[in-house]
C-alpha cells in the first residue's frame, strides 16, 4: 500500500503564545540551580526503596515463621486426636466431641497467611488448604456418624491421616509454601545487598556524573538537538514504508521523546495484535487440555465403578449392563477421535450417557429430560460444553435439595443463534452468588473450573458475544444458558494456519 512522504520543512512549527521559549543557556542555568535538589531526591528515593525492601523482608520472615510453626504441629496433633476419637464408642454426642477447635485454629492461621504472603503461588496454596480444611471438617463429621469401628478406621486412614489423606496433603502444601517463602527471603536478602551497594555507588558517582554531564551538555547542546531530529525524520520515513523495527532515539528533548514514544506505540500495537492471535491459539489448547483433564475425573470413575460393583453384588444385571454401556459411551464420546468440534447431536449423546450413569447412581433423587429440536442438532459446537453444566446442576443443585430433582436440557433457535439451557430445580443460589457468577468470578473448585472452561472455549471458538449466562433463585433452581451461533463455530487454529 503506497504512502505519501511528508516533507518536514512544510510542517509549521507551533509556538506557545503564553510564554517565550527558553534558550539553551537558560535551561543550563536552571539545571545547575536544581542540581542539589535532584541529587537529594535521588538519594531519598533509593533510601525509601531500601526501607521498603527491608520491610518486605520482615513481613516474609514473619510469614515463614508462622508457616513453620503450623507445619510442625498440625498433622500430628489432629491425627492423634482423631485416632482417639475413632477408638472411643459412638454416642449421641460424638459429633460434638470432634476436635474442631484444632481445625478452627488451622483455618485462622491459613487466613492470616493468605493476607501476609506476597507470592501468588502461596496464595493459591492457602486457598487450596482452606478448601481441604472444609473437606476435612466434612470427613470428620462423617467418621463421627459412622457406627462401624472398622469403617471409621478405614475412613480415618483413607481421608485424613493416611498417605493420601488430607492432613498429609495439607502438610505437603505447607512444606511447599514454606520453601517458597524461604526462597523469597533469600531473594530479598540478595536484593537488599545489591541495593545497599547500588546506593553507595550512585551517591558517590551521581554528583560527579551530573557535573561532568552538564559541562559536556553545554558544549554539545547544538548537536544533541539536531541529531535526534534527523534520526526521528528517518524513522518516520521508515514507518511510512511499513518498516516498524525502529530503535529508540537517544535524546533528552521531551518533545522528541514523546514523538518517538508514540511512533513506537504504533508499531507495538501492531505487534500486540499478532501476539494476541498466537496467545489465543495457545489459550485454546490449554483450555482443551484442562477440560479433558476435568472430564476424565478419577473420582467420577471410581464412584461409577463402585456403583457397578454394588449393582453386580445385588444381581441387578440389567442396571450393570446399562451403566457399563453408558460409561463406555461417555468416555468414547469424550475422545471424539481427537476432534475439538463435534455436532450438537454427538454432544447430546455424551450428555445423555453421563445422565444415565448418574440416574442409576442417584435413582432416588434424579430425573432428567432432553428436549432439543432435530433441526439444530447438526450444528457444530465445541466438544464437552454440556456435561460440566449438568455435573454442576447435579452436585450443587439437586443434591442440596430435599426430595426428587429434575434436570432438563432444552434447545431452541433464536434468530441467527441457538440457545441450549441446562435447568434444575435444585437448591439455587443467593443473589450474591449469582452476581459473582454473572460477573465471571468462578470459585476455584472442580465445578467452577468446568464453568469457566466452557465459557472461555465458547468465547475462543465463537467470539465475544457468545458464552454462558445464568439465572437462579434460591430454593427454586438454576438455569444456565449456552449462547452459540447458528452457523457453527470457528476453528481458530485453522484460521491462524491459513493466515
Amino acid at each position: 500500500m503506497p504512502f505519501s512522504k511528508l516533507n518536514v520543512s512544510e510542517v509549521p512549527m507551533s509556538r506557545s503564545s503564553s510564554s517565550a521559549p527558553r534558550t539553551v543557556q537558560q535551561q543550563i542555568r536552571k539545571i545547575l540551580g536544581i542540581m542539589s535538589a535532584a541529587m537529594a531526591v535521588i538519594i531519598t528515593a533509593l533510601t525509601l526503596v531500601l526501607f521498603a525492601i527491608n520491610r518486605q523482608y520482615t513481613g516474609v520472615l514473619a510469614c515463614a515463621n508462622t508457616a513453620a510453626d503450623f507445619n510442625k504441629e498440625f498433622k500430628s496433633t489432629l491425627d492423634l486426636e482423631m485416632y482417639n476419637h475413632v477408638i472411643r464408642p459412638r454416642t449421641e454426642h460424638s459429633v460434638e466431641e470432634l476436635p474442631m477447635d484444632e481445625l478452627d485454629n488451622a483455618e485462622q492461621v491459613l487466613n492470616r497467611l493468605a493476607t501476609e504472603t506476597t507470592l501468588s503461588d502461596n496464595r493459591w496454596r492457602v486457598r487450596s488448604m482452606l478448601d481441604m480444611c472444609r473437606n476435612l471438617r466434612a470427613y470428620m463429621v462423617e467418621i463421627a456418624r459412622t457406627d462401624s469401628y472398622d469403617m471409621r478406621m478405614e475412613l480415618l486412614e483413607r481421608n485424613i491421616r493416611g498417605e493420601t489423606g488430607l492432613t498429609k496433603l495439607i502438610e505437603n502444601y505447607m512444606h511447599d509454601f514454606l520453601g517458597d517463602e524461604v526462597r523469597e527471603l533469600a531473594r530479598i536478602r540478595n536484593v537488599i545487598g545489591r541495593q545497599t551497594t547500588l546506593l553507595i555507588m550512585i551517591s558517590a558517582l551521581a554528583m560527579g556524573a551530573l557535573f561532568l554531564g552538564l559541562l559536556i551538555y553545554s558544549l554539545r547542546i547544538g548537536r544533541s538537538i539536531t541529531g535526534p531530529i534527523r534520526a526521528l525524520t528517518e524513522k518516520a520515513e521508515r514507518f511510512g514504508a511499513d518498516d516498524f523495527a525502529g530503535t529508540p532515539i537517544n535524546t533528552s528533548i521531551a518533545e522528541l521523546q514523546t514523538l518517538d514514544r508514540n511512533f513506537d506505540k504504533m508499531a507495538g500495537r501492531i505487534s500486540m495484535l499478532m501476539e494476541k492471535q498466537r496467545q489465543d491459539q495457545q489459550s485454546l489448547h490449554r483450555a482443551e487440555l484442562e477440560l479433558l483433564q476435568a472430564q476424565i475425573n478419577p473420582h467420577f470413575l471410581y464412584n461409577t465403578l463402585d456403583s457397578i460393583v454394588i449393582l453386580a453384588e445385588s444381581q441387578r444385571e440389567e442396571d450393570v449392563i446399562h451403566m457399563v454401556t453408558s460409561l463406555s459411551a461417555f468416555f468414547r464420546n469424550s475422545l471424539s477421535n481427537g476432534e475439538d468440534v463435534i455436532s450438537l447431536r454427538a454432544e447430546l449423546i455424551q450428555a445423555k450417557s453421563y445422565l444415565e450413569i448418574q440416574q442409576i447412581r442417584y435413582s432416588d433423587i434424579l430425573s432428567y429430560e432432553i428436549s432439543v429440536p432435530e433441526s439444530i442438532q447438526d450444528t457444530p459446537v465445541p466438544k464437552l460444553i454440556l456435561q460440566p453444566l449438568i455435573e454442576n446442576a447435579l452436585y450443587h443443585g439437586i443434591k442440596n435439595r430435599r426430595g426428587r430433582g429434575m434436570i432438563r436440557i432444552k434447545g431452541f433457535a433464536e434468530n441467527t443463534d441457538i440457545c441450549l439451557q441446562v435447568m434444575d430445580n435444585g437448591a439455587g443460589m443467593s443473589e450474591e452468588q449469582l452476581t459473582r457468577l454473572q460477573s465471571g468470578t468462578y470459585e476455584e473448585h472442580h465445578s467452577g473450573l468446568g464453568l469457566k472452561n466452557v465459557h472461555q472455549r465458547i468465547r475462543l471458538y465463537c467470539g465475544e458475544p457468545y458464552g454462558l449466562s445464568f439465572e437462579s433463585e434460591q430454593g427454586v433452581g438454576t438455569t444456565v444458558t449456552v449462547h452459540l451461533p447458528r452457523r457453527g463455530v470457528i476453528d481458530l487454529r485453522q484460521e491462524g494456519a491459513e493466515s
